[in-house]
């Protein structure tokens, strides 16, 4: 197996980084903050890191292929996009990798600097775009506003789904979707384990809104009176017949006794 080494300069080394030249310099890994967003943004594939740490043990640590680092005022290195080649050199047990120091305004403009390298290096699965849209839509530590609503106060305003599609390099109607299946914590666990497409779920779980719709109770019409039998209708007459009789001889109230009593004559002249 080829020595593992990081550069042949120590300290400094040239580094190829999108066709401009630019200045890397070798870290301990031990220098680098792992923090959140930028930790869990994008999912490290199995088979990517396979070929990686093959690929160091081949050749050492490409430094051409620089791990990109926020170097913060107070001298804190954030690890910014490079979490794949840093957990590679961690497991073949490299002590230094070669970084790209960086200097953002914010973490903001940082975040949006790690989305845009990695959306133009990789196929992004619609796992990972839900997460990145999840993310680019809520507001992240130390963020006044969503990442999403940033460019909205440009003179001509955007939907904040068009400024998440163009901030990963999506559709919009696919954003759209993406939330769609984000309100639906049953969905959005089948797009992040892979089972489902953010199509396929958002489809789902539009048919499941108008099932809990279709539902709900609805207000319950009277029914139509029953026609009842000619014969029915003398028996039951004859029952309340009974009934007032009974009432006028025993109310303790006479204006009630003389109501019922010509409650009764009416209805014995109907039972004729």
């Amino acid at each position: 197996m080829a020595k593992l080494t990081m550069t042949t300069r120590p300290n400094k080394a040239a580094v190829n980084n999108s066709a401009d030249k630019a200045v890397g310099v070798e870290l301990f890994l031990d220098q680098l903050t792992k923090a959140e967003p930028f930790s869990s943004l994008f999912f490290i594939k199995p088979e990517v890191l396979a070929a990686i740490k093959g690929d160091i043990e081949a050749h050492g640590f490409d430094a051409s292929k620089p791990v990109n680092v926020w170097k913060k005022s107070d001298g804190t290195r954030i690890l910014v996009d490079g979490y794949t080649r840093v957990r590679a050199a961690e497991e073949l047990g490299l002590l230094r990798v070669t970084a790209h120091e960086k200097t953002f305004a914010s973490d903001a403009e940082a975040l949006a600097y790690a989305i845009h390298t990695q959306r133009d290096r990789r196929n992004l699965s619609d796992a990972e775009l839900l997460r990145l849209i999840e993310l680019l839509d809520q507001p992240q530590e130390g963020f006044n506003v969503p990442v999403a609503s940033i460019a909205a106060t440009g003179v001509k305003p955007k939907k904040t789904a068009e400024i998440t599609a163009e901030a990963i390099g999506t559709s919009r109607a696919k954003v759209e979707r993406a939330r769609a299946v984000l309100a639906d914590p049953e969905e959005a666990a089948a797009v992040l384990s892979g089972a489902k497409t953010i199509h396929q779920a958002a489809n789902d779980a539009k048919a499941r809104r108008a099932t809990k719709s279709s539902s709900k109770t609805k207000p319950q019409r009277r029914s139509k009176a029953t026609t009842i039998s000619d014969e029915d209708a003398l028996a039951e007459g004859r029952r309340i017949l009974t009934l007032l009789n009974t009432l006028a001889a025993n109310d303790p109230n006479a204006t009630r006794r003389a109501a019922y009593k010509s409650a009764a004559a009416m209805v014995r002249r109907a039972l004729k």
